[in-house]
């Protein structure tokens, strides 16, 4: 196996320690909406204005749904 670093373009701007919490957040407890697991960080509008379903589970996201959540305003 051979890792490969994104090239500067393909990098995301947001906070690594934001970005930490809501995936840790979202994958905390099994099978959890992300509207119950991340209730102590965004709320169901905030999750829906990053393009994201409020109803959706943390396995059925991509990584760049993580990123548009970790730069919404805490």
């Amino acid at each position: 196996m051979r890792l490969t670093p994104l090239p500067p373009e393909q990098l995301h701007d947001a906070d690594p320690e934001r970005l930490y919490a809501i995936v840790k957040a979202a994958f905390a407890q099994r099978r959890k909406t992300l509207s119950n697991a991340l209730k102590q960080l965004l709320d169901s509008s905030a999750i829906r204005s990053a393009d994201v379903d409020p109803k959706a589970r943390a396995e059925t996201l991509a990584p760049e749904d993580f990123v548009r959540l970790a730069k919404l305003p805490a």
